[in-house]
C-alpha cells in the first residue's frame, strides 16, 4: 500500500475546496435565494399604449358656454383633453393663438383651416379672456 505524503493530502484538500466553491457558485449547494427569480421566469414588460395620454373625459358640447364657434372649439380641442383645461385658461388672443401653435407643433394636433382658426380664436377670446387685470401703480395700502 502506498503511503500518503503531505503533498497528496494538500492536493486532495485543495481539490475538494475548489470543487465545493465551484458547486456553491453554481448554486448547487444551497436553495434559491429569497426574492430571486431566474431570468427565464421573468415575464416581458407590458407596454401601456395609453401611457402619457390624458385621462378620458365625458364632456359634451354643452359643457362649453354658448356662443358662435362653440362646436368648432369642442371638436378641435376636446378630442385630446377635457373642457376643464380650456375653461381654466383665460388668455389673450395672442396667447390663445400661441397655444394653438403649440398644440399643432408639440402635441400633433391637426392644423385648422384659417377660417376655423379665426372662429376658434374669436370664441376663446370672448368666452375665456384674461381674468386678472394688470397691476395698477397705486398701492392700496397707502390709501
Amino acid at each position: 500500500m502506498k503511503q500518503l505524503t503531505i503533498t497528496h493530502v494538500v492536493v486532495a484538500s485543495l481539490t475538494a475546496v475548489i470543487l465545493l466553491v465551484a458547486l456553491d457558485r453554481a448554486g448547487e449547494l444551497r436553495g434559491p435565494r429569497p426574492g430571486y427569480v431566474p431570468l427565464a421566469k421573468i415575464a416581458p414588460a407590458v407596454v401601456d399604449p395609453d401611457k402619457g395620454k390624458p385621462p378620458p373625459h365625458n364632456d359634451t358640447v354643452a359643457d362649453l358656454p354658448d356662443g358662435k364657434g362653440r362646436d368648432t372649439v369642442f371638436y378641435a380641442c376636446a378630442a385630446c383633453h377635457g373642457v376643464a383645461i380650456i375653461k381654466a385658461q383665460g388668455l389673450t388672443r395672442d396667447l390663445w393663438d400661441a397655444s394653438l401653435d403649440l398644440m399643432v407643433s408639440r402635441h400633433h394636433m391637426v392644423p385648422m383651416k384659417p377660417e376655423e382658426r379665426t372662429e376658434v380664436l374669436d370664441y376663446l377670446v370672448e368666452q375665456f379672456p384674461p381674468r386678472r387685470k394688470g397691476r395698477s401703480s397705486e398701492n392700496p395700502f397707502l390709501k
